[in-house]
């Protein structure tokens, strides 16, 4: 039941900084920031948060730290890059349609961060 706790916790946390990289990609384009200058910004302050929420709450660790949040950062770019390399091999690969091919992937994001971030990131889990 711990497990299903902790999970649930990481599914809030991970609906938060979605909404949270969303708002901050979107006001900074609103503002005049360049597109990808505005989505690398999100998704550092975003993954940083979701870093300290996690670490915090969602695996319960309280003791933050620059390789940890290093280590976040790199495999929330890392699951990014999986889910992109598994996007283009469905679409231009297989030939599925661009918006199905990713709703069926939208579990990998995610799946693959929280076990990276309970096996190496988060000083409790």
């Amino acid at each position: 039941m711990a497990r299903y706790h902790e999970l649930l916790r990481f599914g809030l946390v991970g609906g938060f900084n979605a909404a949270t990289y969303f708002g901050l990609y979107a006001g900074g384009v609103l503002i005049g920031v360049p597109y990808l200058l505005s989505s690398f910004l999100a998704f550092v302050l975003s993954a940083s948060l979701g870093y300290w929420l996690h670490e915090h709450w969602t695996f319960k660790g309280g003791a933050p730290s620059v390789r940890g949040w290093l280590g976040w950062l790199a495999a929330q770019a890392l699951a990014t890059g999986l889910n992109l390399l598994l996007l283009a091999i469905a679409v231009d690969g297989l030939g599925a349609d661009k918006i199905l091919a990713q709703l069926v992937l939208l579990p990998v994001t995610p799946a693959a961060t929280y076990l990276v971030g309970r096996r190496w990131v988060f000083s409790k889990a």
